[in-house]
C-alpha cells in the first residue's frame, strides 16, 4: 500500500468551500496540508456548468453583503457579481386556490408583511444572530416544524400561500420535517426584515460562477497539495497522528485531520475509533434539505416572471433566468421532488406537467440540473435542520474528537447551509488546528 512520502500537518477531507478556505488559511500560517477530494473538481455542493452560453449554478449560488464571510472573499479577489432576478418588468404571482394570482406592488408589500408576521418569534429566539445566542423559548418553538408554525398564521389565503411557498423554497424539503427555527434564523441574520431576507437569500450571484471564487481561493493555498478523484475509505486516529486511507489504496499521514464533509455523508467514511454517537445519528437521520433545483428551457419568450406556489404544488418557485424570442431559460425549484412524477431527471413531459399550474401552456424543451439528493457525495441539498435538531446536533457537529477537526456549511454558526457558512467554518477550523499544533506539536515546515 502506497503512503505519502512525508507526514504533513493536516490532511483535509473534502474540497468544498470549507476545506479549500481552511487549506488557504493554514498555508498562510505556514502549515502544510494534503487536501483529498472525491470529485474531479473543487466546490462540493457548488457546481458551475457552462451550458448554452450561460454559467449555470447547479448548486449553491447566492452571495450578498449581509453574508460577511463570502462577501469579503468576493471583494478580496474582485469577483464580479450581478443582481438576480432582473427586476425591470418583473411579473410576480402566487398560485392560490388552484389559480395564478398576479401580485401588484401593494400585494407584494402585503406578502412581505405576512412574512414579517410569520417570523415574529425571530427577535426573541435569535436576539444576536451573528453571535449564535439563543433567547428564551417558553413556547417550544425550537421543536416546532414549519408546517406547525404555518397553522398559526392568520392572513388572507393568497398571502398565506405566498408565505408557504417561500418556506418551501427556503426549507427545500417537506414542511412537516423542517424546523421553523431555520426560517427564523435567516430572517434574523438579515436584520429582521423580509425585504432584506429576500435580497440575502436570492438577489446576488457571481457572473462567472462560484468556480471562479473557489479557484481564486485554492490558488493561494500554496502549502496544500490538492488531490482530486481521491475518495476516502477510512480515517484512522492514533495518539501519534491520523492516517487517511483512500479507495485507491494510497494513504496520507498527518498530525491532524480536518473532516470537511456534508453531515449527511459522514457515515459513508469509516472512522477508527468511531465518531460520536450524535454525529453518527445526525448523519443517519440526515437534515431535511432534499429538493431539486434545475434550469428548464421553454419555447418562446416567457417574459420576466417570478411565481411562488405552496407545498401542494410540484413546483414551488419558478423565475426567469434568461428570455428572448427564440426561447427562455427558467430556474425551477421543487421542495419535494417525488411530486414531480418524473420518470427520470431529464423527463421533459413530467416537468411540463408540473409547470402548468404556474405557467399554463408552457412548452418545455430541455432540463439541466444535478440530483444532489441521490449524489452519494452529498445525499441532500443545503442544510435545513429538522425540528429539534438545532439544539441537539449543531454543537457536536463541530466538536473536535482528538486530532480530528470538523468543518462545513452544515455546522456553521451563522449562515448555515450557505457558501458564507462554509467559509466561516473554514476560517474557524484553520485557526483551531493552528492553535492545536502550536500548543502540542511541531509544524512539518519548521
Amino acid at each position: 500500500m502506497a503512503t505519502s512520502d512525508a507526514e504533513v500537518d493536516v490532511v483535509i477531507v473534502g474540497g468544498g468551500f470549507a476545506g479549500v478556505i481552511a487549506a488557504r488559511e493554514l498555508s498562510a500560517r505556514g502549515r502544510s496540508a494534503v487536501l483529498v477530494e472525491a470529485r474531479d473538481r473543487l466546490g462540493g455542493r457548488t457546481y458551475t456548468l457552462d451550458h448554452d452560453g450561460h454559467a449555470m449554478e447547479l448548486g449553491g449560488t447566492w452571495v450578498h453583503p449581509l453574508q460577511p464571510h463570502v462577501w469579503s472573499e468576493v471583494d478580496r479577489y474582485g469577483v464580479e457579481t450581478e443582481t438576480f432576478p432582473v427586476l425591470e418588468g418583473l411579473r410576480q404571482a402566487v398560485v392560490s386556490d388552484g389559480r395564478v394570482v398576479d401580485l401588484s406592488d401593494d400585494d407584494v408589500a402585503r406578502a412581505y408583511d405576512a412574512f414579517d408576521q410569520f417570523n415574529a418569534p425571530a427577535a426573541t429566539l435569535f436576539p444576536e444572530p451573528f453571535l449564535e445566542t439563543l433567547g428564551p423559548d417558553p413556547q417550544g418553538l425550537g421543536k416546532r416544524s414549519l408546517r406547525e408554525h404555518l397553522e398559526t398564521l392568520q392572513v388572507a389565503p393568497e398571502l398565506r400561500d405566498w408565505v408557504e411557498g417561500m418556506c418551501s423554497l427556503i426549507a427545500f424539503g417537506p414542511l412537516d420535517q423542517s424546523g421553523a427555527t431555520e426560517v427564523f434564523r435567516t430572517y434574523a441574520l438579515a436584520g429582521y426584515s423580509t425585504a432584506q431576507d429576500m435580497a440575502a437569500l436570492s438577489a446576488t450571484k457571481l457572473v462567472k460562477g462560484t468556480r471562479e471564487l473557489i479557484h481564486c481561493i485554492a490558488g493561494q493555498a500554496t502549502l496544500a497539495d490538492i488531490r482530486l478523484n481521491s475518495p476516502v475509505r477510512r480515517v484512522i486516529q492514533t495518539d501519534e497522528g491520523v492516517r487517511v486511507e483512500l479507495e485507491s489504496g494510497e494513504a496520507v499521514s498527518a498530525r491532524t485531520a480536518l473532516i470537511a464533509l456534508p453531515m449527511n455523508v459522514l457515515n459513508s467514511v469509516e472512522f477508527e475509533p468511531g465518531l460520536s454517537e450524535i454525529k453518527r445519528t445526525a448523519s443517519a437521520d440526515r437534515h431535511a434539505g432534499a429538493g431539486m433545483k434545475c434550469y428548464v428551457r421553454v419555447k418562446g419568450d416567457i417574459g420576466n416572471v417570478s411565481i411562488v406556489a405552496p407545498e401542494s404544488q410540484a413546483v414551488n418557485y419558478v423565475v426567469t433566468y434568461d428570455h428572448g424570442p427564440e426561447g427562455s431559460w427558467l430556474m425551477v425549484f421543487a421542495a419535494i421532488p417525488k411530486k414531480l412524477q418524473m420518470t427520470k431527471f431529464e423527463d421533459v413531459q413530467g416537468m411540463q406537467q408540473a409547470l402548468q399550474p404556474l405557467l399554463p401552456g408552457v412548452e418545455v424543451e430541455s432540463i439541466v440540473g444535478w440530483d444532489w439528493s441521490n449524489d452519494p457525495l452529498a445525499l441532500g441539498t443545503w442544510c435545513i435542520y429538522r425540528p429539534g435538531q438545532l439544539a441537539k446536533v449543531l454543537p457536536d457537529l463541530r466538536t473536535t474528537e482528538g486530532r480530528l477537526f470538523f468543518a462545513g456549511a452544515d455546522s456553521a454558526s451563522t449562515w448555515r447551509g450557505f457558501i458564507d457558512g462554509a467559509i466561516e467554518s473554514g476560517y474557524r477550523s484553520a485557526r483551531d488546528i493552528d492553535d492545536y499544533l502550536t500548543a502540542g506539536g511541531t509544524s512539518a515546515n519548521s
